[in-house]
């Protein structure tokens, strides 16, 4: 083949090699492509048996899962868990899930005995945080302080008065709202909320029924801010507790609002690091489900019981610098709406990262009313006048009318807000 190479002239030696090149380009591309379907392929079937394996690992892993899933001991997709330590969270294919944990009350070493007030005709609020109990205190029936463990920890069985749909009546509700005369031409700083709603529990319906008054502190946008920021995280995670709750008892109750609490408060401090600034609120919150009132506050916002046989019953207590005054004796409770120190309080959300929780649990009667205020109402109006009020109309818009222009002529000197709630 090269002797006949060599033997041809120069112009046909030129297209012999060219001849002997494409071919040997041909099988080489030839080859080329072959590999490359050989390669393509084997990868496509390395790849796809550890990913059947997988998908039938995870089939059968679901098929394996109980059909009822607690949604107090999970609350969270079901994923598969890796062993680490720290909060528990769920990693799948690279993402992280973090498993959603309702804030809980803190758990406390002790709980103060409940205390009332010095004698006084137009005061009756029941507990004091003082260290001795007088031996003539006697607990109105039906109320329980703090200290009644036995009542706050006792679960309630699907058949008590609490399920008894029987007993179940729609709560009627009126509302005042009003920046008050002195601060008139200012943003009202008070920030309210109301929910009322049913839930399953063991095959029946659970009616219940949130409500919130908070006062914001601060200056204008600041206090604002605080208190609306309040109710809607403490609605929120109360809510979210109660749609997916497995527990009805008057411990879970409770927890579930100091936990709401406590969830608002450190919203409210890292909203007021973050951005330098001072800003706090008092609250108040009653959760109401049938006969029984779950109560919390942290500040000076009350919660009053309004019984016709008993009056009106302050059912929480002041944090602030007067009521401590009047527990010690330094003053008397009527000076307590003229002492110049009277809008200091010691306990507030977004004062620090932990709060103390004042929490009670009290029977509601037919026909008992529940009301919620600011300072801006009890002290523009006093107990006996708001007692006054409170036997004049089976109406509680109308109530709460009376009460706010009750205030207003008093002088309104401060943001009034009320929820009135009648069982």
């Amino acid at each position: 083949m090269f002797a006949e190479f060599w033997m041809l002239d120069d112009s046909h030696r030129w297209l012999y090699a060219l001849a002997w090149l494409g071919l040997v380009c041909l099988i080489v591309l030839l080859v080329w492509f072959c590999y490359r379907y050989w390669l393509q392929r084997h990868i496509s079937l390395v790849s796809l048996a550890p990913v059947g394996s997988v998908a039938l690992k995870r089939q059968e892993q679901h098929r394996n899962q109980p059909e009822e899933v607690s949604w107090m001991s999970t609350q969270q997709l079901s994923l598969p868990t890796p062993a680490t330590s720290g909060p528990p969270s769920h990693s799948w294919l690279g993402l992280t899930i973090p498993r959603l944990r309702l804030p809980q009350r803190a758990p406390t070493s002790g709980v103060t005995a409940p205390m009332r007030y010095p004698a006084a005709d137009h005061t009756r609020a029941l507990w004091e945080e003082v260290p001795t109990r007088p031996a003539s205190f006697t607990p109105l029936a039906g109320l329980a302080g703090p200290a009644d463990r036995s009542r706050r920890t006792a679960p309630l069985s699907p058949d008590s008065s609490l399920m008894s749909l029987s007993a179940v009546q729609p709560l009627r509700v009126g509302v005042a709202w009003h920046p008050g005369l002195a601060r008139s031409t200012r943003p009202n700083e008070d920030s309210l909320g109301m929910f009322q709603g049913t839930c399953i529990y063991q095959g029946e319906l659970l009616p219940f029924a949130l409500f919130i008054v908070a006062d914001g502190m601060g200056g204008h946008a600041c206090g604002l801010e605080a208190s609306r920021l309040a109710v809607q995280h403490m609605s929120q995670t109360v809510l979210q507790s109660i749609m997916t709750g497995s527990e009805v008892s008057n411990e879970f109750f409770l927890d579930m609002l100091i936990g709401g609490v406590e969830c608002a408060n450190r919203v409210i401090c890292q909203k007021a690091q973050s951005e330098g600034i001072e800003m706090g609120t008092t609250l108040t919150a009653a959760l109401v489900i049938q006969k029984k009132a779950y109560i919390v506050n942290v500040g000076d916002s009350r919660t009053y019981l309004f019984r016709d046989s008993a009056g009106l019953i302050q059912i929480t207590h002041d944090h602030s610098l007067v009521a401590s005054l009047v527990a010690y004796g330094d003053i008397t409770p009527d000076e307590v709406y003229t002492h110049p120190e009277r809008n200091k309080v010691y306990r507030s959300l977004g004062h620090e990262e932990n709060v103390k929780v004042d929490s009670f649990c009290i029977d509601v009667l037919n026909h008992d009313s529940l009301l919620l205020c600011s300072d801006g109402l009890w002290e523009m109006v006093r107990d006996p006048a708001m007692e006054h009020v409170m036997r004049s109309s089976q109406n509680p818009t109308l109530l709460c009318e009376r009460l706010l222009q009750s205030a207003l002529n008093s002088g309104g000197e401060d943001n009034i807000s009320a929820v009135l709630v009648q069982v």
